[in-house]
């Protein structure tokens, strides 16, 4: 009764839906062959940068709420990691540079925006995305020096994230909302429109992505990473909110974000670097498919 009374309604109206249309991107990517590359680069060049504009351009900015969603968004990253590589001291040099960061890297775009936008509407979206824009970050300059088992050179790894579109798109947005400036309506109109279309084509293209993303591959060191992204990393985001006294929507943000299962991303990162790609893919399939029911707990404790 419990689960039918409390978690299926968390499930079936904010749950669901992501995965319904990741697995409509699922089910036309086995039918017909499909190029996940352009539809990221659309997402990744276009479509999130104005969704993550808009969102930043448009809300009501609380700069000390901004510095704790930085500071809690970096410090579950990077303690998730941690965990991994501690979790992991008994696997070899690649296979322990895997588990790292198979539970630093989360789904915080795809999902992660969605889940926010649906659970708290454009607060939630606002939030979330900043959240994605600083683990975006991480993930593009920590991930990549961990991807490489430490053979890429820091300044390297910042070269690569600079180049990352959504980052600029968020500091303009806060400028432009700091400053008070208008954008001409045209302009605006058209980057809200591709604002529009980001979230369904994150979904879309999470379903391509997971599609070719083989099974199991029977490693039981899988499930200490799938435990410190879905469990371990959303208690450490709540004590931080408990200690910095952040509370209300914001912390919801906050613990929700840091439930996320492990994003594709870092298969990309451990394909780019040889870092044990099987055990990475089978991590984030295995993390995807145990989120419909973790972050239904998760959003049941904070609702």
């Amino acid at each position: 009764m419990f689960i039918i009374d409390t978690l299926l309604p968390i499930f079936v109206s904010t749950v669901l839906p992501v995965f319904l249309v990741a697995g409509a991107g699922f089910a036309l990517s086995s039918w017909m062959s499909i190029d996940s590359r352009s539809l990221g680069r659309l997402l990744f060049y276009l479509a999130t940068p104005s969704l993550v504009f808009r969102s930043l351009y448009q809300m009501d900015i609380d700069f000390v709420a901004l510095q704790h969603l930085a500071l809690v968004a970096s410090t579950v990253t990077l303690s998730a990691g941690l965990l991994g590589w501690l979790f992991s001291v008994d696997q070899e040099r690649r296979q322990r540079a895997a588990i790292t960061l198979t539970s630093a890297v989360s789904n915080n775009g795809n999902m992660g925006i969605p889940i926010c936008f649906f659970a708290f509407g454009q607060a939630g979206l606002a939030l979330g995305s900043i959240y994605y824009v600083v683990s975006s970050f991480l993930s593009n300059t920590v991930g990549v020096v961990v991807a490489s088992a430490g053979q890429t050179p820091v300044r390297d790894a910042l070269k690569v994230s600079l180049r990352v579109p959504v980052l600029y798109a968020a500091a303009l947005g806060l400028l432009l909302n700091w400053t008070g400036t208008e954008i001409p309506l045209s302009l605006f109109r058209a980057l809200d429109l591709l604002a529009n279309a980001a979230i369904p084509g994150m979904l879309l293209l999470l379903g391509i992505q997971l599609r070719s993303v083989p099974l199991l591959q029977g490693q039981a060191v899988i499930l200490r990473s799938v435990a410190v992204r879905l469990l371990v990393a959303p208690v450490v985001a709540w004590q931080l909110c408990t200690w910095l006294g952040i509370g209300g929507v914001e912390r919801n943000v906050l613990i929700l974000q840091a439930a996320m299962p492990t994003a594709v991303m870092a298969a990309v990162l451990a394909t780019e670097y040889e870092a044990a790609p099987q055990l990475v893919a089978a991590v984030i399939f295995l993390s995807t498919a145990i989120s419909m029911v973790t972050l239904s707990v998760v959003l049941w404790l904070l609702l």
